[in-house]
């Protein structure tokens, strides 16, 4: 699959970000506005926040501020993402960028004041629904809170912090490169994009075997540097989860999540021991129905049925999604049906693109997506999955402050698995024959469940050996992590996938790694999605229930906004209900071949 250059496809696959600014000298204008009302800010509350009224007039003015940042931190990363080879999108990059972090640092003095604030100010403003999130994160860095100097010194660093993950997604967008590789007489080109989009799942067992050694011939290229990239990160994170007084960088990387190490924990246990071996039954089923005596990891994303594995068009994919969540009224439908006219979506599979997908949210303005259309029915998951976010944002904006719009990262994943969940639904629904059926239920298994709650599972699982080597003083490079993320992956899959060393280099296929404790929140938040499709297909309310679960945004805590969907994950209890869930498909499917055969 080659990739084309990105002025070779139509305007209608490239998003239109218009709607946030006309174009660069406006985002650089806006820029300019936006520094002169942070200064004004700074002059007029710095040193001058006493009393419960100065904050009150301090943080509706300053959510003003927060709206214009939101709007220009979106707008300057986004275009790079595109194309990380394009000296003009590295330019707006650098400027967003510059912008953030001096803003950052003007307004850091609030953050510290508001933290400082005494507690009968602190619960005065938090009896105002307005600003419920931000008091609630105010008083749990209260207890952690360093000088203002010091405070106002780690915000200057914003940018070193972060250049591990612009080192990791520059090298992973612009030097991967994937070798060649011929099969049957024929040459394929491979890229990051064309191996996790295309040939990974590929019908054809030379291919995907061939293409997944050109792909990790590729990647070790880079391990080191991505090792070192890393090591930066979680270094940088323990040092100031030490400074700031935390008993460990697990406490202080989930403080902002609002949940405990238990919770991650047990997040974590469950589904390797538990899920272990339902997953490992379906992927035995998958090598048996595609007569494989063994499964390596070069096979494992092989569909049950590559012959049902339609090419999709984008105009497909739109009626799909909107079939799929015609159950969720029209309240929603109406929200999300803009997506392709207003050209939120940025479906170009073109060169030096960022490899992931993503939806961003400017504040009421509407969500962007980024991904990679390759036309296979995986690229409608992903699709659906973004919208989910999508559709989150919009309903959580509408509904809520600034200050509590944005979920918590630990259930963050909801919106959007929920939503693979209503395709693949959707999809066992509109077949008749068992062959198809188990088509739609084999792809709720390999596009949601084995991407969230094993792909990125598995993730958190290496994440949190790697945390406690350095929690106990040690340090690793690319060997190490190696053999840690070759040993999570053999403990999970068992006999049922053969694990060896180009297996281990998965580590290198994520971004999230340099996102603090971020992996697990995706299989955190399909429990929560699995919870609210079980309500949606069993309760009356179901769908209004999801709705008010969107609509809430921040403004509870996980486990208060779980509640609204009837789960409650300060228990086992969900996650167990999601395995049982996910073993019931299994067997479903399984049956289906019976059937069949």
């Amino acid at each position: 699959m080659k990739l084309k250059k990105r002025s070779e496809f139509p305007e209608t696959e490239l998003w239109d970000l218009t709607a946030l600014y006309k174009d660069r000298n406006d985002f650089l204008l806006a820029i300019e506005k936006a520094l002169e009302d942070v200064n004004s800010f700074k002059r007029n509350y710095k040193n001058h926040l006493n009393t419960k009224k100065d904050f009150e007039m301090a943080l509706f003015e300053i959510e003003q501020i927060y709206i214009q940042i939101s709007h220009i931190e979106t707008y300057s990363f986004m275009p790079q993402t595109t194309d990380f080879s394009s000296d003009e999108f590295a330019q707006i990059a650098k400027a967003g960028d510059d912008f953030v972090t001096k803003a950052s640092v003007e307004l850091s003095f609030f953050d510290t004041a508001l933290a400082n604030a005494d507690t009968d100010i602190l619960d005065a403003l938090e009896k105002n629904d307005y600003f419920k999130a931000i008091i609630r994160q105010a008083k749990i860095q209260k207890a952690h809170l360093l000088t203002p100097e010091v405070e106002e010194t780690i915000t200057n660093f914003r940018e070193i912090l972060n250049a591990p993950y612009d080192i990791y997604t520059k090298m992973r967008a612009g030097d991967f490169e994937m070798e060649n590789f011929t099969v049957n007489g024929k040459q394929y080109e491979n890229s990051f994009v064309s191996y996790e989009n295309f040939y990974q799942n590929h019908e054809d067992a030379d291919v995907r075997e061939k293409a997944f050694r050109s792909f990790s011939k590729g990647l070790r290229k880079h391990q080191n540097t991505a090792a070192a990239a890393y090591l930066s990160k979680v270094k940088s994170e323990k040092l100031i989860a030490d400074m700031k007084g935390y008993a460990s960088v697990f406490d202080y990387l989930l403080a902002e999540q609002e949940v405990d190490k238990s919770m991650f924990d047990r997040q974590i246990d469950l589904i390797m021991t538990k899920f272990g071996p339902v997953a490992q039954k379906f992927v035995k089923h998958v090598a048996q129905v595609n007569g494989l005596e063994k499964m390596t990891f070069a096979d494992w994303k092989l569909d049950i049925d590559n012959e049902l594995n339609p090419e999709v068009t984008i105009d497909d994919a739109y009626k799909l999604v909107m079939d799929s969540l015609k159950p969720l009224g029209q309240e929603y439908l109406t929200e999300i049906e803009r997506y392709q006219t207003e050209r939120w979506v940025d479906f170009a599979a073109n060169e030096n693109k960022d490899s992931g997908g993503y939806a961003a949210d400017p504040y009421k303005v509407h969500p962007y997506v980024l991904m990679s259309w390759t036309g296979r029915m995986s690229d409608v998951y992903t699709l659906i999955h973004e919208i989910g976010h999508s559709g989150q944002f919009i309903f959580s904006d509408n509904a809520q402050s600034y200050f509590n719009t944005h979920m918590s990262t630990y259930y963050v994943e909801a919106p959007s698995t929920f939503n693979e969940l209503m395709l693949s639904d959707y999809l066992e629904n509109q077949f008749d024959q068992p062959r198809q059926k188990r088509f739609a239920l084999a792809h709720r298994l390999t596009d949601t469940y084995f991407h969230n709650f094993i792909t990125h599972l598995l993730e958190a699982a290496f994440q949190r050996k790697v945390y406690n080597l350095i929690e106990d003083g040690g340090t690793f490079g690319a060997e190490q992590l190696n053999h840690i993320m070759k040993d999570v992956l053999t403990e999970f899959w068992g006999d049922a996938i053969e694990i060896d060393d180009d297996a281990a280099l998965t580590w290198m296929r994520q971004s999230h790694y340099y996102m603090g404790l971020y992996s697990y929140t995706y299989s955190a938040g399909l429990v929560i999605s699995t919870t609210g499709y079980l309500h949606l297909k069993s309760h009356p309310n179901g769908a209004k229930d999801w709705l008010a679960f969107l609509k809430s945004g921040g403004s509870r805590t996980p486990i208060e906004t779980a509640k609204l969907i009837g789960a409650d994950i300060s228990t086992d209890k969900p996650i167990l209900d999601t395995i049982d869930f996910l073993d019931k498909t299994v067997e479903q499917i399984i049956t289906y071949t019976n059937e069949i055969n």
